[in-house]
């Protein structure tokens, strides 16, 4: 049983969720920094005030006794100003308050029990926080030694500096949420433009991965993702035509096994007939027997041609480097035009060839067997009076050979696959003693030259067999 897997986030929301943790973070690093800047700044102000005031206070015990002191708590309720606190402890343990605060809402007095005071006699000489008695209140308390023995406390309440803190808290809180949601948007819409994209690039994988090779990125975007979706387009371009290319030639390899077969099956057939019957001696006379021995060798023959042929398909499709020489195609057009002539003296075959030399460089062996082949097609499928014109032209950095028949030409569907190996048109242009590999091995012969070959005819008109290749 597979493991659970939560389902996973788009990459935008990833993205906007890390950049808002990210602000979110910083402004918390911010506020902890700037509350604490604050605090010590107020801090170190009460400092000094209630430093001044309790030195002062000090001083003036030196001039007012108790009795004083007393009289005049009860008639003004603060000393000096109404935000400080005075606490005096005589040696005796009397205690005289008189809070800060409003007149009629005073703050809390601090605790002067023994242990409370005792404390405040050991931390004589410097600031320092304390609470009220009842915890309620914090105070930033300066205390000092009394020349009788006594205790002065001067107190300020913390109230100012911590609301103070409290607004910096408040408002880098407002600001960090504000900047956050503000972000988060942005770079939603941002982060939607470069991810999309992505996300496209995504699907089309998942769908190449499960055999559809015809999927595509959208190519809106950002720049730099365009490119990318658009050089990943031209390469599944080139993934499909490959795959496509091998399932053609996976398919042609199919047929040229299948036709290659059914060439061979039928003299082998025959062979294997002849040889049956002059066996078991139901050949008859010699004359029977010669002729079936006559078979045999033509059959054989036939599948001599077949074999040879196959073999030059097969070292023209590896693409052996051939050997290149400079080939005068004026010259090689009249040798092959003689032997034509010779071996089919009946038909009329003419010749237009320039007089200045038209040279390629190629393989003179093979273009000399396209070009016997050109003339085996017309010599093998047009009528044996139909004449054949063979011509050499140059022109524009090429070298045509044109062999053209008074046959009763080719069906468009039958031109374009005049060059298909084992292919054979209609009975109209069929004769027997044709492999239906020669075409197939002069556009083999014209690819290899970095050349090609190709048909125009009409049917009634005959048919215009040209040989294309570059000169040099």
């Amino acid at each position: 049983m597979g493991r659970f897997r939560a389902p996973r986030l788009p990459n935008r929301w990833r993205i906007t969720g890390w950049i808002v943790a990210s602000v979110l973070l910083v402004t918390f690093l911010v506020g902890i920094l700037a509350a604490v800047q604050v605090e010590d700044r107020f801090t170190a102000q009460i400092d000094e005030q209630i430093r001044s005031q309790a030195a002062g206070m000090r001083a003036a015990f030196d001039v007012i006794d108790r009795e004083d002191l007393e009289q005049l708590a009860r008639d003004v309720p603060a000393i000096g100003s109404r935000i400080d606190g005075l606490t005096v402890i005589d040696p005796s343990g009397d205690v005289l308050s008189v809070p800060s605060g409003p007149m009629d809402d005073p703050d809390p007095p601090l605790d002067t029990s023994a242990r409370a005071v005792g404390q405040l006699r050991s931390r004589a000489g410097a600031p320092f926080d304390v609470r009220s008695a009842d915890g309620s209140v914090a105070y930033r308390a300066m205390s000092a030694q009394l020349p009788d023995g006594g205790l002065l406390v001067v107190t300020r309440s913390l109230a100012e500096r911590d609301e103070a803190v409290n607004a910096v808290v408040r408002v880098l809180a407002f600001t960090g949420v504000i900047a956050a949601i503000l972000i988060s948007v942005v770079v939603a819409v941002v982060t939607s433009l470069v991810t999309h994209p992505l996300d496209a690039m995504i699907d089309t994988a998942e769908a190449i991965s499960e055999g559809d090779l015809t999927s595509r990125v959208p190519t809106a975007g950002v720049e730099d993702v365009t490119r990318l979706a658009t050089a990943l387009n031209q390469m599944l371009d080139r993934i499909e035509q490959a795959f496509a290319d091998r399932e053609a030639s996976e398919g042609a390899l199919r047929r040229f096994v299948s036709d290659a077969s059914h060439e061979l099956r039928t003299p082998l057939a025959a062979v294997l007939g002849y040889a049956e019957l002059h066996q078991s001696g139901m050949a008859g006379d010699q004359a029977a027997v010669d002729r079936g021995i006559d078979r045999i060798r033509s059959e054989g023959e036939r599948m001599r041609l077949i074999v040879d042929e196959l073999l030059t398909l097969a070292r023209l499709d590896e693409g052996r480097p051939m050997e290149r020489a400079p080939v005068d195609l004026g010259e090689l057009v009249r040798q092959a035009v003689g032997d034509a002539r010779t071996v089919a003296p009946q038909r009329s075959v003419t010749i237009d060839v320039p007089d200045e030399p038209v040279t390629v460089s190629g393989d003179a062996m093979s273009l000399r067997q396209a070009v016997d082949n050109l003339l085996a097609n017309a010599r093998n499928h047009t009528p044996a009076e139909a004449p054949v014109h063979v011509s050499v032209h140059r022109g524009g950095g090429r070298a045509l050979i044109r062999v053209r028949d008074s046959g009763p030409g080719l069906e468009p569907e039958a031109a374009a696959r005049a060059f298909d190996r084992f292919y054979r048109a209609d009975s109209s242009r069929s004769r027997p003693g044709g492999s239906g590999l020669g075409l197939a091995i002069v556009a083999a012969i014209a690819e290899s030259h970095q050349g090609s070959a190709t048909v125009d005819s009409s049917p009634g008109e005959g048919a215009t067999f040209t040989l294309d290749l570059p000169v040099g």
